[in-house]
């Protein structure tokens, strides 16, 4: 009898991962909305503002295990491609202290990610982009048009990711 419940969660949870990522307000092809947060040290950022380069947007939390993998392997993304920006948009909650702020920051140190994060104190970009799912992953191309979209990092991303990253750059 524990088989039979055993398969149906893992495809009601196939489901439900699949309906999520389509369920993001962004769709691939068209500009991403405009979205400004602050960054840690409460600097105003606009994503318009990274035009230009390829910019990898990363929804995250940092109770997020898959958050971790995802942020880690983007750092060496950052770290080795010069034409690519990576912003993660932290999901703590809403109004976030300063004490808060300092444990992001720590987890930050502790997996060793320097690239721009900004906090959606108000949920603006969760609401924006619909995000339903942490980690989310979006990439842009140069003119900020949405190439990619996918709610939970899983085995396949890096792959993914890279190829769509390849594509931009040969310009398909």
């Amino acid at each position: 009898m524990k088989r039979p419940l055993q398969v149906l969660f893992i495809l009601l949870a196939g489901v439900l991962l699949v309906s999520s990522a389509h369920a993001l307000c962004v769709e691939t092809g068209k500009p991403v909305p405009e979205v400004t947060l602050p960054s840690l040290s409460g600097e105003k950022i606009s994503l318009s503002g990274f035009r230009g380069k390829i910019v990898l947007l990363a929804f995250w939390a940092s109770w997020c295990p898959r958050c971790e993998e995802e942020l880690t392997f983007l750092q060496g993304v950052y770290k080795t491609s010069p034409d690519i920006i990576v912003v993660a948009i932290n999901q703590e909650s809403q109004n976030i202290s300063r004490a808060h702020v300092d444990r992001i920051r720590m987890t930050l140190k502790e997996w060793k990610i320097d690239f721009p994060v900004l906090l959606d104190r108000d949920l603006d970009a969760w609401n924006t982009f619909c995000i339903n799912a942490l980690p989310t992953s979006i990439i842009l191309d140069k003119t900020g048009v949405v190439r990619w979209a996918e709610a939970n990092y899983y085995w396949a991303s890096q792959d993914k990711i890279a190829e769509v990253i390849q594509a931009i750059r040969l310009g398909k």
